[in-house]
């Protein structure tokens, strides 16, 4: 942000070359620029402590009429009265001056408010977008993991498998009853991460489906299964 001291110093330049200080100009002339709110609050100091009025002062009449004396009374009130209609005038000008370059000022400030309204929209867009992005990555993540799990649950009950029939290579046939007190104590508590719980019963399903694809155990008379040869 600019500092009082710059924006004194370049008022007073634009007002040597004879150029009003409005916001645009002092936002223009200034290195960095400046916020509109900071430069506007140093540009009224500026003024008020430099006295400055847009305006052209008039022409001071009081000596001339002095100089003047009692005959020329009537001349020099004619001419006090295109003076002044001058000056009149002049001040029109300078209001409408300084009306000019407050309407350049609001301009500016419009067309700045603007672009800031079109870059939120654009920013909104793009948030939108990244918020849609997101959701997809995190469905996409969902079911990556769940395919895990599904890996992970299926790797651990392939191990069970695996344990049960050397189990039944030593024992011979068991039932899934008989065979769940044997399992060893790692493998219990393994089944606690899973979502099927280790019973006799989940037991049963699980043999049955290597059964029927040939792998693992064969059945045997009263629920028992045996170790499948070969």
């Amino acid at each position: 942000m600019p500092s009082e001291f710059t924006v004194f110093l370049v008022a007073d330049a634009l007002l040597a070359k004879g150029e009003r200080p409005s916001l645009r100009k002092m936002r223009e002339a200034l290195p960095t620029g400046g916020s509109p709110r900071e430069v506007c609050k140093h540009l009224r100091a500026w003024r008020k402590k430099r006295g400055y009025d847009p305006k052209l002062e008039p022409t001071d009449m009081s000596k001339a009429m002095k100089a003047a004396g009692l005959a020329l009374a009537t001349d020099l009130w004619k001419q006090a009265k295109r003076e002044a209609t001058q000056a009149f005038s002049r001040e029109r000008e300078a209001a409408e001056a300084t009306a000019a370059d407050d309407k350049q000022d609001r301009e500016h400030l419009l067309g700045m408010v603007e672009t800031l309204q079109a870059e939120n929209a654009a920013l909104a867009v793009r948030a939108k977008a990244a918020e849609n992005e997101a959701a997809r990555v995190q469905a996409r993540l969902a079911k990556v993991e769940n395919q895990l799990d599904r890996f992970r649950a299926e790797e651990f009950w392939d191990r069970v498998m695996q344990e049960i029939a050397e189990l039944l290579t030593e024992r011979g046939p068991l039932t899934p009853t008989e065979i769940l007190p044997e399992l060893r104590a790692v493998t219990l508590r393994g089944a606690t991460l899973h979502k099927e719980p280790l019973t006799p019963g989940t037991l049963k399903k699980k043999m049955d489906v290597r059964v029927f694809h040939g792998r693992y155990f064969e059945p045997r008379d009263e629920g028992r299964y045996a170790r499948r040869a070969g």
